[in-house]
């Protein structure tokens, strides 16, 4: 039995590594939502997954009210966005106001 030289090691190590390697699919980005200021603004935290399967998330600004504490939201299984909670930015307010945190 012959010695193998190094070049010849090399060469076997790298067509044994090339033929375990898969292609991977390409993926694509796309923009599931929009914020416009009246259903929220500046989305920062991640999204949750619901039990439902719908995503879950929170803005820190925007939304209904007159003064614009942010919101909760949730984007559908066909991409609709739907506002679930409208905070109220008020300094008394008792539900808080601009989270800048994930549900």
């Amino acid at each position: 039995m012959t010695r193998l030289t190094a070049w010849e090691t090399a060469c076997i190590v790298f067509l044994s590594c090339a033929a375990m390697t898969t292609a991977a699919p390409a993926q694509t980005f796309t923009t599931l939502a929009d914020f416009d200021g009246a259903n929220g603004a500046s989305p920062g935290s991640s999204l949750v997954q619901g039990t439902d399967g719908d995503l879950y998330g929170t803005t820190e600004h925007g939304g209904s009210n007159a003064v614009s504490g942010g919101t909760v939201f949730k984007i559908t299984h066909d991409g609709s966005l739907v506002t679930v909670y409208n905070f109220c930015a008020e300094s008394d307010c008792a539900d808080g106001a601009d989270p800048v945190a994930g549900l």
